[in-house]
Parts: structure tokens; sequence; C-alpha cells
């Protein structure tokens, strides 16, 4: 009589195409970003905020301001994408994403735009390759738990 072992991988088994789209899908998002907050910054931020002096610190930082509105835009079509393409848990994946890379437009303020465009396109298939290697992890708590870490560890790093 044969003995049955079970075994039970702790990660989320796909093949390797599946794993490599969202690389794919991070760098379309980076490339949404950034359209995105290029028109917002354009169309509704500067013609709103910079009407009046009250308002000058919107202003001044109307690429940032924008960026963070994308941000957010760019999360709830990432989280619909990834659904979409049966992405196991693509909410730890934007969320993640979104409080990693928040802000990113103020650290790229003062480059040129092809220089924002690359760098927007790269971080956000780095963040997104690596949540969903992050979301993978069987169990959500602890998938959650070590996606909060690597964001705490990574803005800490950029704050320093």
């Amino acid at each position: 009589m044969a003995k049955v072992i079970a075994n039970e991988s702790q990660v989320i088994v796909e093949p390797w195409w599946v794993r490599g789209r969202i690389v794919f899908i991070g760098a379309g998002l980076g490339l949404v970003w950034w359209v995105l907050t290029s028109l917002l910054r354009h169309y509704v931020v500067e013609p709103l905020a910079c009407q009046n002096l009250s308002s000058a610190t919107a202003c001044v930082d109307s690429f940032g301001v924008s960026g963070n509105i994308a941000t957010v835009l760019v999360a709830l079509l990432g989280t619909y994408i990834l659904i979409r393409f049966v992405q196991p848990r693509p909410i730890v994946i934007t969320l993640a994403s979104a409080v990693l890379l928040w802000d990113i437009a103020a650290f790229m303020d003062g480059l040129g735009w092809f220089e924002t465009l690359l760098w927007g396109i790269v971080l956000y298939a780095i963040a997104y390759t690596l949540f969903s290697l992050i979301a993978r992890i069987r169990l959500l708590a602890v998938a959650l738990a070590v996606a909060a870490v690597v964001v705490l560890v990574i803005r800490i790093l950029i704050a320093l």
C-alpha cells in the first residue's frame, strides 16, 4: 500500500508566461500614469490652482498634485486590469504599488518629459512585479504583512 503525503505549497504557482505578463501590465500602467499626470497638470491642476495667489503652493507643485491624482486613477485601472487577467490578489498588488509610488512625481519634478516617462514606466513595472510576487503567498495575512514591510522599508530607504 502506498503512503500519500500531502504537499501543499506556500506559494501560488503559475506558468512563466503568466508571471511575465505582470511586467508588461506594470509598464503599461507607468505609461498611463505619465499621460494622466501630464494631462491633469496642463488641463486641470494648473488652470484651477494658478488663477489666484492664495493657492500658489498648489500651483508651484502642480506636477506633484497631478501625479498623486494620477496614482489613484492608475491604481483603480490597475485593479480592473489585474482582475481581468485573473492575477491573484490584485488589491494587494495595486494598493502596495500605489502606496510605494505615491509622490514619485515630486521626485521627478524638474526632469525632462522623456526621463519622467522612462522612470514612470520602469518604476511601475518593478513595483507591480515585486508585489505580484508577494501576492502569491498563500496566506492573505502573511502577504499583506510582507507587502506592508516591503513598502515601509523602501519608503524609509527613499527618505534617507
